[in-house]
């Protein structure tokens, strides 16, 4: 975990739909922080009035520190709180629709900051007698050439894994890195305190300064930067040259595709079964792949028997999440001049939200925990654009091929719970 429980502090109160949390930072972290950021801002200010002498502290402080807070806001935020709250959400189990909404943030030096967040609650429901329910998986496709297209995979996959010699980071590596801050003499200002992010490597031209950065090194390798791709993720509203401490977690190569991974992930105790699985996305229906077919049936059927009430306001959310996402698309003006595009936009955004809710709530009823081990699953599956057909619930940057962005390694731990309960319900109904 990124930040430890007892370093900061959450409360959290729920009625019958919704719930609020409050993430408190004491204050003596936002005190080391304000005082280093300071440091950083006086260092760096142009001595504009003062001739060649540098400007008086006094003055750095009452110039800028209303801009300091708010990138302080930001940084913290970034920097331990959004990554704790994920944390504790599910740790704590707590079911939410959409995602937690950040409203006020509360942050004066020398009496610490409050972030407060609400989210709208999942009804209870009991999901009783599921594994009797009549679930029928779609029939696969018979064509041979399919089986032939899976056989090759595992092959090709297999002798890569078999040649992969250098374990140091390449373009296209998935890599789970600790990020430490450090004061001025590079020992951790905030102790206890670091964020864990992963970053998948890009040999993109935006993905230059994460590459320059990682490529070359490998697991257990500790150094120190300021590189500004850091600087921009924690916070761009000020130019402060903080100092990490950046130390190699893991790595999962985009030279193979894990096979082993891929067996532990749906249970798969023999290379039949692995083969059978991996025919899931080689069959296709309607431009469908049976893999995607078998989890919206079963969604579908869930949906019936346990009618979840979908709030409005997530449902909202939702529809303008889908807009965003389709305007970035050539055949935007197409769709919308489709005469039912808005009722679209409306049942699809309410059948994804109701996914959501059920998956989250079949998680916590089965009582699955995502483990790190199920977050190296869920990224292998990302590697080939074939096996992320076995991922229904992708995180917005992997759904939109941001190889340059980083992830916060608690935010993808809720992808992969619900990932576990789809695969949990196919497993229990696949069995004789």
């Amino acid at each position: 975990m990124a930040a430890h429980a007892g370093i900061l502090e959450i409360d959290h109160h729920e009625l019958s739909t919704t719930g609020s949390i409050k993430i408190t930072v004491p204050p003596k972290m936002i005190d080391a922080v304000f005082n280093h950021a300071l440091v950083l801002q006086h260092e760096h200010s142009a001595n504009v009035g003062f001739g060649s002498r540098p400007a008086p502290k006094t003055y750095i402080q009452n110039y800028y520190q209303e801009a300091i807070i708010t990138h302080l806001k930001e940084f913290f935020f970034k920097y331990g709180v959004c990554s704790f709250l994920y944390n504790q959400l599910h740790e704590k189990k707590i079911l939410f629709v959409g995602e937690p909404r950040l409203t006020q943030i509360d942050f004066q030096p020398s009496h610490g900051a409050c972030y407060y967040f609400e989210y709208s609650a999942i009804p209870k429901v009991s999901m009783r007698d599921w594994r009797y329910l009549p679930f029928k998986a779609p029939a696969r496709k018979k064509y041979q050439d399919i089986d032939k297209q899976a056989t090759l995979f595992i092959t090709q996959e297999s002798t890569a894994k078999k040649s992969y010699k250098e374990s140091i980071i390449a373009p296209g590596d998935w890599v789970l890195f600790e990020v430490v801050l450090l004061d001025n003499k590079n020992k951790p200002l905030l102790k206890g305190l670091s964020e864990l992010l992963w970053i998948q490597i890009s040999d993109e031209e935006t993905g230059e300064p994460f590459r320059q950065l990682f490529v070359g090194k490998s697991v257990d390798d500790k150094f120190v930067t300021n590189s500004i791709c850091l600087q921009e993720y924690f916070g761009c509203s000020l130019d402060l040259a903080y100092s990490f401490a950046i130390t190699i977690k893991e790595i999962l190569p985009s030279a193979y595709f894990c096979l082993d991974l891929f067996k532990n992930q749906f249970r798969l105790k023999s290379e039949r079964k692995a083969h059978q699985k991996m025919v899931e996305v080689y069959s296709f229906r309607n431009d469908v792949s049976l893999r995607r077919s078998m989890v919206e049936e079963a969604f579908t059927l869930l949906a019936k028997t346990y009618p979840f009430e979908v709030p409005t306001a997530a449902v909202l959310r939702q529809e303008k999440a889908i807009r965003d996402v389709l305007q970035n698309q050539q055949d935007y003006m197409v769709y919308k001049l489709q005469h039912d595009f808005e009722r679209n936009i409306h049942l699809l955004a309410q059948k994804q939200v109701r996914e959501h809710m059920i998956a989250d709530y079949f998680a916590s009823q089965e009582n699955l925990n995502a483990t790190d081990d199920d977050i190296y699953q869920y990224l292998n599956l990302t590697k080939r654009s074939r096996t992320k057909e076995f991922i229904y619930f992708a995180h917005p940057i992997i759904s939109s091929n941001e190889e340059e962005a980083p992830v916060q390694h608690e935010i993808l731990r809720l992808y992969c719970r619900k990932e576990k309960a789809v695969n949990h319900l196919l497993y229990q109904w696949s069995k004789p």
